[in-house]
């Protein structure tokens, strides 16, 4: 017996015998009549023989995790991500990746509810200081994980039968819970909030921000100032993670803007905004300006204005996109006469505002993948220091329903959101906040009303998913990140590795999964690099990341690559997941790059291959 188990994990290792193995091995499943044995999950746990077991541990793992999440359960299937089914068929790891995330999604959700139970007398800071600023484990991973769990529910390919019906039984459960839980949060932290009124000290406003983060850097040498419209405080803290140990970097959290809408939020960054006279006013129809002084800020054109002649150093204005892949001669010479680098962001907003929830799923997360690179690229270019700040976070939740819809007080409105309402008089109900924009430290003769919780206000038209104007912990709590290169920091030496990339089918199907290697041609080890892989026709990339056996990074798609236990000298074997997008589907062959994730630099591509996708 001991034998045969030697033969089978042989079998499985030489990747040159892999079809072979899935052909005998579906064979003698079949003979077997496996699927009839009513195998147990602990009797199939630490097996890979078989697919169908391998199916059956997931449908077990499912069922336990809607009886009761466990951190046994998230990670089982964190670690059958690395099992040989999952590396030979794409679709198997990336529905265990699926099933470990909406796990560490529920397990949240029951942390948060059980701190706050113990804790019901918390007062606003301590909710912050929970949500923000515990290091290993603050209470924003939360929507880090629903964030992650709806990215990879829509990059599943769910099956038409019974076979995936525990798995969406799933989701939908640590749907309701990130509701249910998330709801609850907003509407503790609220109330606490305006016990408080509607102060956490010490904790920075936004309005601080040009002051204290961005003006003595500027005296220290060029420095780049990011606006992203919409990061989330957990998105920036997954960003931070990635650029950790490369830059010198630190995230704070602060304080927003009331209302958490984009003319305030961006024009709070400028200069002055912390200054006490500073005011929100109506400027035509449904429209608000933050006024500095005697300049109204309506948008970006009088953002960039007043930023150019109040800054006290040369501005550049440019967009992100700009400087990717890299920038051309005529934005590079702009920038190292600059002193004061802009770099504006609209994706995140614009991708939620959009009203297809779907593609701003999808493509949200690559937002952190682009401003990952443009931070290098920034950097090399002789910038000292950056500070990356956002006006408001987000809320993106599932369609409203009808109970989550609320009366607007009506009244004079002056600007109505999905999740802010500003006007005069009007009713008052216990569905929402009613106070003095005033209360918030900020000039105004305006009221506002914010709905307590994750419900809405009726407004004609919009979208029904994605929203900010209130004052949860997601919208309210931003981001500041400031980082310099490190002195520690060295390129990897790409010219003493040997690359091999090994396509997991001899055809590209609607997912593929390739199998990355890497051995050191010198005699000392080498310094595992995070690559990139990416399918890439008719120049343009096709491919999505879903998942990969180890290292796997949910931001941005990237995998860090670790040195083999067995050989100093060779990186561990890492197969990643990709899925081909429907773009890509339409070509008819297609290479597969593997990319050093730092850089962008190619080390290897592979041969043509031909796409077969049948839409």
């Amino acid at each position: 017996r001991e034998a045969c188990t030697v033969l089978a994990q042989t079998w499985r290792k030489r990747s040159d015998f892999r079809e072979s193995y899935v052909h005998w091995a579906q064979q003698i499943e079949s003979e077997l009549g496996l699927q009839s044995i009513p195998l147990t999950r602990g009797q199939i746990v630490g097996v890979e023989t078989f697919l169908g077991a391998e199916k059956r541990l997931q449908h077990l793992v499912e069922n336990a995790m809607l009886e009761g999440p466990t951190a046994a359960l998230v990670d089982v299937a964190s670690a059958r991500q690395s099992s040989f089914w999952s590396e030979t068929m794409p679709e198997v790891q990336a529905r265990w990746g699926l099933i470990a995330v909406a796990g560490q999604l529920l397990l949240e959700a029951e942390r948060i509810e059980h701190d706050m139970e113990a804790s019901p007398n918390a007062d606003a800071r301590a909710i912050f200081s929970a949500y923000a600023e515990f290091e290993d484990s603050p209470w924003c991973l939360f929507d880090t994980y629903h964030r992650h769990m709806e990215r990879r529910y829509l990059n599943f390919d769910f099956a038409t039968g019974e076979e995936d019906r525990e798995l969406e039984r799933l989701v939908n459960r640590a749907r309701q819970r990130y509701s249910e839980v998330g709801s609850s949060l907003a509407e503790r932290f609220l109330e606490q909030f305006q016990r408080s009124k509607f102060r956490i000290e010490p904790v920075t406003r936004q309005r601080d921000i040009f002051e204290k983060k961005v003006k003595p850097r500027l005296a220290e040498g060029k420095t780049a100032y990011i606006w992203v419209d919409a990061l989330r405080f957990e998105m920036a803290r997954e960003l931070v993670e990635i650029l950790r140990g490369e830059f010198n970097v630190q995230l704070e959290p602060v304080i927003g803007t009331v209302p958490t809408i984009t003319e305030i939020g961006m024009a709070a960054l400028l200069p002055n905004a912390h200054e006490t006279s500073t005011q929100i006013v109506p400027v035509g129809e449904s429209r608000l300006a933050l006024q500095i002084g005697d300049s109204i800020i309506k948008d970006r054109q009088d953002r960039i204005r007043y930023l150019s002649n109040n800054a006290g150093a040369k501005v550049l204005d440019i967009r992100l996109d700009e400087l990717l892949p890299k920038p051309n001669r005529k934005t590079e010479k702009a920038i190292n006469d600059a002193e004061l680098i802009l770099i504006t962001s609209q994706e995140i907003d614009l991708l939620g505002e959009s009203g297809n929830p779907f593609l701003a799923r999808q493509m949200m997360d690559g937002v952190l993948l682009q401003l990952q690179r443009a931070i290098r690229v920034l950097l090399q270019l002789g910038v000292k220091s950056i500070v990356l700040v956002a006006d408001h976070g987000y809320i993106f939740g599932e369609g409203l329903s009808i109970d989550m819809k609320i009366d607007a007080p009506g009244g004079d409105t002056v600007d109505l959101h999905r999740r802010v309402w500003l006007g005069h008089g009007g009713a008052a109900s216990p569905s929402y906040l009613r106070a003095e924009l005033s209360e918030f430290a900020i000039g105004s003769d305006l009221e506002i009303a914010a709905p307590w919780n994750f419900s809405c206000f009726k407004v004609p038209g919009g979208g029904t998913t994605y929203f900010h104007g209130g004052l949860s912990p997601q919208e309210l709590i931003v981001p500041v990140v400031t980082m310099t290169s490190t002195a520690a920091e060295k390129p990897t030496d790409v010219g003493k590795i040997i690359w091999t990339i090994v396509p997991g089918s001899q055809k590209i199907g609607r997912f593929l999964s390739v199998k990355v290697e890497g051995l050191s041609e010198g005699l000392f080890a080498a310094t595992p690099p995070k690559v990139r892989v990416e399918v890439y026709a008719n120049e343009k990339v096709i491919s999505t990341p879903v998942s990969a056996s180890y290292g796997y990074e949910e931001g941005t798609g990237n995998v860090q690559l670790k040195v083999s236990e067995d050989n100093p000298r060779e990186f561990e074997p890492n197969t990643v997941a990709l899925m081909i997008s429907d773009e890509g589907a339409s070509e008819k062959s297609a290479t597969i790059r593997l990319l050093d994730a730092a850089t962008g630099l190619e080390f290897i591509r592979s041969d043509k291959m031909e796409i077969a996708i049948f839409i």
